[in-house]
């Protein structure tokens, strides 16, 4: 199986292949960065966001990948749709089937975030999946100023440091559940949880079980 990890940041790319070495190892991907996407995010530039990624779903349908996951959370779910319109795979946003598991376990749920421009995207998609389930739920945002340039620097443990304090500060807003915007902070699901004693939801495993079954394996 050919899977292709469509990325706006670096941060996206360890998490990713880490995971899916340990639970496909027998899967071939292939990894398409443009981290200039970011930047149009910061600017607002919608129409060359989407001509840049459906650059890219492009390149991944042309190396053979049989299905693709766009692994920005700052995409909208209707720019989402143009791009799967346009693509001969499936196409499948990373946080789409994390914020189905969230919405159906939690009424009011955290956000944590790191990157700015991923916030207004994320609490729609979470506002929006929860309507189309018909279940009523309130979304409480905490923004972690400087944890991704700590973590696009090299500085771990000051990343893991900021997004610990927010998630302390959900959990004093009466948060039930916390959503992991970014799949860069993937790897602090499990310590969250025990810590904060909540279910904490992270993209990784709720979008390889998506692709599984779009591709029927």
């Amino acid at each position: 199986m050919h899977l292709a990890l469509i990325h706006t940041s670096p941060a996206a790319i360890t998490p990713l292949a880490r995971y899916y070495a340990e639970h496909e190892p027998e899967w071939r991907l292939t990894h398409l960065l443009d981290d200039g996407i970011l930047h149009l995010f910061r600017e607002s530039r919608e129409s060359d966001i989407e001509a840049a990624l459906a650059s890219l779903v492009e390149r991944a349908a042309g190396y053979g990948a049989r299905a693709a996951i766009v692994t920005c959370s700052a995409v909208t779910p209707a720019l989402l749709s143009r791009l799967q319109m346009r693509s001969p795979m499936p196409l499948i946003k990373i946080d789409e089937p994390m914020a189905r598991a969230a919405v159906s376990q939690a009424r009011r749920i955290g956000v944590l975030i790191s990157f700015p421009p991923t916030l207004q995207p994320t609490v729609s998609l979470l506002e929006d999946t929860a309507a189309s389930l018909g279940r009523r739920v309130e979304i409480v945002p905490q923004v972690c100023d400087g944890a991704y340039a700590a973590l696009l620097a090299g500085d771990t443990a000051t990343h893991d440091r900021i997004l610990h304090s927010g998630a302390r500060q959900l959990t004093a807003q009466s948060a039930e559940a916390i959503v992991l915007a970014q799949v860069s902070m993937a790897h602090l699901r499990d310590e969250l949880a025990e810590a904060l004693s909540l279910p904490v939801f992270s993209s990784l495993e709720t979008s390889h079980a998506a692709v599984r079954e779009a591709l029927g394996l």
